[in-house]
């Protein structure tokens, strides 16, 4: 199998333009739909939508029909996929997806192409979460996430080089994991990777809201290559999303000493990480002035932080893939103790790279997810959340919030934070 070569993201967008094209030419996108248990979905059509480039939300862009077989096309102009022909970025991209199945499971994909393609076959998750209560709270049982979607025999793969062995590594399509993804409202409470079933979530993590519900979110990333005789190559770059239905919660019944704190830095008015809302909110950025490299929050009373939850947090990850969640409290705002030092990356060279590349293009916005779950970022691009127990012993008024990472210079120091959801103190 023929692969091209990638040893940077730039090469990557490079290495899958495609020849010239006019905006009137007609492309196709072929693609299969299953049933859960594999039988062809026909019948009822898939919807596809269209990322607007101004607002970069999702919009309407038509249906396709699934023939008897599941086999679907579809046709649309080159100028309705890409605008540049050699700029990656200029392509648009489309969310394509079955239509949600009566206990609340989906697939769909999110993809950038040019060209003529094939994407991967859609079919929902036979899966579903199940919710009991145990002398620790409620119990999550979850089944294996789906297998990362066959390779279509036309399609080659990028190639990656090794800087330290200068092997070569296919650059297959990730495979996916169960994630965690709780509600509560509209707002998203908590994802977490990594488990295996029975999933207890922490009272500290259910913290005081209502009606939170767990579903299961699982995602391949991948770059499939087509070169067919007699044309240049086309590429697609896709995001294949499953999600099941959702389990009701019980609502948690801790309130934080931070509940309604204040803050520095602080956007406007009263502290929006305090608020118990949930919102994902920028750390403020003026012209030329560079976003907070920490949060210190005032609590209403002093006291001895026992736990710490950190929901929704973003920031400058550093060049060498080793961070640290930093957590420190202070009686007077000036003199600080340590509370807790979390490891949040511990990458080699080679995982980071794997990782910047496979994830590196996925374009995230507000609407990603046809179904209303929000985006999915993966990779070094998902949120941190984090359930940290605190280990100070002395009463503390204040308490602040840092990431450290490893620098250019091998010298431990702060980055800037992007946005965080929610920071919640308990003692």
């Amino acid at each position: 199998m023929r692969r091209a070569l990638v040893t940077s993201l730039a090469l990557l967008a490079s290495a899958t333009t495609g020849c010239q094209r006019y905006p009137e030419d007609p492309v196709f996108v072929y693609g299969r739909a299953l049933r859960r248990d594999g039988t062809p979905h026909s019948g009822e059509p898939l919807s596809v939508q269209r990322m607007d480039r101004e607002t970069r939300v999702f919009q309407p862009f038509g249906t396709v029909l699934p023939e008897p077989s599941g086999d679907f096309t579809m046709e649309l102009l080159y100028g309705e996929a890409v605008s540049d022909t050699y700029a990656f970025r200029d392509m648009n991209r489309f969310t394509l997806a079955l239509p949600l199945e009566e206990d609340g499971s989906g697939a769909f994909v999110s993809f950038l192409f040019q060209d003529d393609v094939e994407l991967p076959t859609l079919q929902p998750w036979d899966a579903h979460p199940t919710v009991s209560m145990g002398e620790q709270g409620p119990i999550v049982a979850f089944p294996p996430a789906p297998p990362a979607p066959a390779q279509p025999k036309t399609a080659d793969t990028m190639e990656m080089q090794d800087e330290a062995t200068g092997d070569f590594i296919p650059l297959l399509a990730t495979d996916p994991e169960p994630l965690m993804w709780v509600m509560s409202g509209d707002e998203l409470l908590w994802r977490e990777r990594g488990m295996t079933s029975p999933w207890t979530p922490g009272l500290y993590v259910l913290e005081d809201f209502v009606q939170p519900r767990v579903l299961l979110r699982a995602a391949s990333s991948g770059t499939w290559i087509y070169s067919p005789l007699g044309s240049e190559m086309s590429s697609v770059e896709f995001q294949l999303e499953w999600r099941t239905g959702a389990e009701p919660l019980p609502t948690g019944t801790l309130r934080p000493l931070s509940r309604g704190a204040t803050c520095e830095p602080s956007p406007s008015g009263d502290c929006p990480w305090t608020d118990g809302l949930l919102t994902p909110v920028d750390f403020p950025q003026e012209r030329a002035t560079p976003r907070a490299k920490s949060l210190a929050i005032t609590l209403p009373q002093p006291g001895t932080p026992r736990r710490a939850v950190v929901r929704g947090l973003s920031y400058v990850p550093g060049p060498h893939g080793k961070d640290w969640l930093v957590l420190e409290g202070s009686a007077d705002g000036e003199q600080w103790q340590s509370l807790a030092r979390v490891t949040l990356q511990d990458l080699t060279s080679l995982e980071r790279n794997l990782l910047d590349t496979q994830f590196g293009f996925n374009v995230q916005s507000t609407g990603d997810s046809p179904y209303g779950d929000g985006p999915l970022p993966l990779g070094r691009k998902a949120p941190v959340f984090q359930d940290v127990p605190l280990t100070g012993t002395d009463p503390v008024r204040f308490v602040r919030l840092t990431v450290e990472t490893l620098g250019y210079n091998s010298a431990i120091q702060p980055v800037e934070l992007r946005t965080l959801s929610e920071l919640s103190i308990f003692e």
